[in-house]
């Protein structure tokens, strides 16, 4: 089954069912739903918790690493519910936008729970709504855009004067707790493609550049990104049987050209690429710390942006990204820190 969407401003994700026929029969085409996909860690709890969204079906459970992959979560949503193992604790989180793809750390202690905000991850499409500065409106939110936030158009490289009101675009960052999302790429979409989808299933079988995914024809290009949570990923690198999340337009064979195709996280998977981003709060000997999260350097950490060249250019109240590597310990190991200035409303 697939669901397009009603305009580019608008990005519907649905859960397909292998039950549910080719993808060619528009008979078989769905109620459009406007579902995201939350993808977690919880720390602290209990193995096989159970994770929900309050009054609705969305719910799942966490695996022995205490991931979980949560689907068709309901537009609008505002909290996660945990419980098991004598716990039960809610989150109050962002709102979810249509077609989001979140990733979030969650520590649960009786019956509370924490985001570690610094640590979620975003990725949605829609339109430029607003532009106060260097804040973009998307799809309803405050987008930063910042000195390393990359802009990219047809797989080249573009700059924020591209960025006009009206502009297609999907945005990834870290989202904030005050529902604010810093953007470190901003992708500039086709125009002309005034059939986007986005859904999740299972990958059923690989033709050379095409693969089936319940179903669906999914169309690989030489432009497609492949990931998985922040590693990119090639056409071999997939597997049948893994869980993906497509992004693409819809074809007249009622085919997709994939823009973006996320590997969701394998049942007992740990994460391993991942990124932080915020305010630096400590500086150790080989170490930095923002918000709650410790993340170690060693002799290959890259730092770049404003002037950081090693660890010892970096001060407390600084803003950075980080991109990081779960180690085999659960610590945090910087494989580049980027320095950025945060921008200021026009």
């Amino acid at each position: 089954m697939q669901i397009s969407t009603r305009s580019l401003s608008v990005l519907v994700l649905v859960l397909l069912a292998a039950a549910c026929g080719s993808a060619s029969d528009p008979d078989s085409m769905p109620a459009a739903n406007d579902g995201g996909v939350v993808q977690g860690t919880v720390m602290g709890g209990s193995q096989n918790m159970r994770v929900a969204v309050p009054s609705s079906s969305a719910a799942t459970s966490t695996d022995t690493t205490g991931g979980f992959v949560l689907t068709d979560v309901p537009k609008g949503a505002a909290a996660l519910q945990f419980s098991g193992g004598g716990q039960n604790a809610t989150l109050a989180t962002a709102a979810v936008v249509p077609g989001e793809f979140r990733r979030l750390t969650v520590s649960i202690s009786g019956s509370s729970a924490t985001e570690h905000n610094e640590q979620t991850e975003t990725e949605f499409e829609g339109t430029v709504d607003a532009i106060d500065g260097m804040v973009l409106t998307v799809a309803g939110r405050k987008v930063a855009v910042t000195d390393a936030t990359k802009i990219r158009k047809e797989d080249a490289a573009a700059t924020f004067a591209d960025l006009v009101l009206g502009t297609p675009v999907e945005v990834e960052g870290t989202l904030n707790a005050d529902g604010s999302v810093t953007a470190s790429e901003i992708s500039i979409e086709d125009r002309n493609e005034v059939e986007r989808i986005a859904f999740v299933g299972t990958l059923t079988q690989i033709a050379g550049n095409t693969l089936t995914v319940d179903g669906v024809m999914v169309n690989v290009g030489s432009a497609t990104v492949i990931v998985r949570g922040d590693t990119a990923l090639t056409l071999a690198d997939l597997k049948v049987g893994d869980r993906v999340l497509v992004r693409g337009a819809v074809q007249a064979d009622k085919s997709v050209n994939a823009t973006r195709i996320r590997v969701l996280q394998r049942e007992d998977e740990p994460e391993e690429e991942m990124h932080v981003s915020g305010k630096v709060a400590a500086v150790g000997a080989n170490t930095f710390t923002i918000g709650d999260t410790v993340i170690t350097t060693d002799a290959r950490t890259e730092f770049e942006g404003n002037g950081l060249h090693s660890l010892a250019d970096l001060k407390v109240g600084d803003f950075v990204f980080a991109e990081v590597m779960k180690q085999a310990d659960g610590s945090l190991l910087a494989e580049e820190v980027k320095r950025f200035t945060p921008p200021m409303p026009g």
